[in-house]
C-alpha cells in the first residue's frame, strides 16, 4: 500500500492509500489497520481491503448480529452531548458512523426510498458529537 491518509486508531493507525495490488495507474485504493507487531513497529503483515469487500464485510457482520452492540448503543444515548463523558461521545460517534453506512448501502440498494432527510439527521448529530470530542481533546475533529 502507498499511503495517502492515515489517523492513530487504538495503538495502531488507520490507512487509506494506493492498493499493493495496483498496477501503476492509481485505481485500486484500499483500506487497513496498520498495528503494532511485537517490536513494537508497524507490522508488515497488517492487511488491507479493497473499499468494496470492507462494506460487504461491514453488511454481513450486521445481518450476524455482530454490530448489535454498537447499534444497541445509538438508541439509548446516556445523556445529551453537552453533559456526555469522552467515553460515551466516542462510542456515540462510532455507532453514528455505522448507521451512515447502513443508510448509504439503503439508498444505494434502494434508489426509490428518501432517507435522505434521516441520514441528515444522524450526520448533524454525528457531526455535533464530533465537534464535542474535539473540544473536549483540545484539538481537531476527525471526519
Amino acid at each position: 500500500m502507498i499511503t495517502t491518509h492515515k489517523i492513530p486508531y487504538k495503538d495502531g493507525e488507520l490507512r487509506i492509500g494506493w492498493a499493493s495490488w495496483d498496477k501503476g495507474n492509481y485505481t485500486e485504493r484500499s483500506i487497513k489497520y496498520a498495528y503494532p507487531d511485537a517490536s513494537g513497529k508497524i507490522s508488515r503483515g497488517s492487511p488491507e481491503l479493497p473499499f468494496d469487500i470492507l462494506v460487504d464485510m461491514l453488511m454481513y457482520a450486521a445481518e450476524q448480529g455482530e454490530l448489535k452492540p454498537v447499534f444497541d448503543r445509538l438508541r439509548a444515548p446516556k445523556s445529551s452531548i453537552d453533559d456526555a463523558t469522552l467515553e460515551d461521545l466516542l462510542e456515540e460517534e462510532k455507532a453514528l458512523r455505522a448507521s451512515l453506512i447502513v443508510l448509504q448501502k439503503m439508498t444505494l440498494d434502494l434508489p426509490w426510498a428518501n432517507v435522505g432527510s434521516l441520514y441528515d439527521q444522524v450526520g448533524s448529530r454525528r457531526e455535533a458529537v464530533a465537534a464535542a470530542i474535539a473540544r473536549l481533546r483540545g484539538g481537531a475533529i476527525h471526519g
